[in-house]
C-alpha cells in the first residue's frame, strides 16, 4: 500500500506541473495571437487551434485534479443526513455507491474514447492549421478517464478500509 501511496503522490505532483505548464503555454500562445492581430495586423494561423487543443486537454486532466482536491460539484443532502444521524458507515457506503456509478460511467467513456481515437487514426485526420493528428487530441478522453477510474478505485478502497476499521473498533468495544 505504501508504494501505491507514494506513486499517487508523485503522480499528483506531475499532474500539477503538467497543468501549470499547459496553462502557461496557453497564455503565451493566446497573448502572441492578440499581439500579432492587434499590433501587427497579422493573425497567427495556428494559435487559436493550438489554444483550443491545450484547453481541451487541460479540461479533461482537470477532472482528475479536481477529484483529488474534492472540487467537483456535489449534492450532499443524503450524505449530510447520514452524518447528522451518526450513520458514518452509511455515509461512506453511499460514497462508495456514488464512486462506483462514476467509475462505471468513466469505463464507458474509456471504451468509446478509444473507439474515437481508433477511428481518427484509421481516417488519418489532421488538424487544419497545426497539422496535429486529431487522434492525439482525442486521446485525452480515454487517458484522462482511466486516470479518473484509478482515483475512484482509490477512493472506494479508502472508504471500504474506513468502514472495516470502524466495525472492528466497535466489535472491540462491544466485547
Amino acid at each position: 500500500m505504501k508504494f501505491i501511496g507514494k506513486f499517487a503522490e508523485k503522480y499528483d505532483k506531475v499532474e500539477k506541473v503538467i497543468l501549470i505548464a499547459m496553462f502557461a503555454i496557453l497564455v503565451v500562445v493566446i497573448f502572441m495571437q492578440v499581439v500579432s492581430r492587434y499590433v501587427f495586423h497579422n493573425a497567427i494561423s495556428w494559435s487559436e487551434e493550438l489554444g483550443r487543443f491545450i484547453f481541451v486537454w487541460m479540461s479533461w486532466l482537470g477532472v482528475s485534479a479536481g477529484m483529488k482536491e474534492g472540487e467537483h460539484i456535489q449534492v450532499k443532502i443524503l450524505p449530510n443526513l447520514f452524518r447528522d444521524k451518526g450513520w458514518v458507515n452509511a455515509e461512506r457506503g453511499l460514497y462508495i455507491l456514488i464512486d462506483l456509478i462514476w467509475f462505471l460511467t468513466s469505463l464507458v467513456v474509456v471504451y468509446f474514447g478509444f473507439d474515437i481515437v481508433g477511428q481518427q487514426m484509421d481516417m488519418g485526420v489532421f488538424a487544419v492549421a497545426t497539422h496535429i493528428p486529431m487522434w492525439i487530441i482525442y486521446l485525452c478522453i480515454p487517458i484522462c478517464s482511466i486516470i479518473v477510474c484509478l482515483r475512484l478505485i482509490g477512493q472506494m478502497v479508502n472508504n471500504v478500509i474506513l468502514i472495516v476499521k470502524d466495525k472492528s473498533k466497535k466489535k472491540g468495544v462491544d466485547a
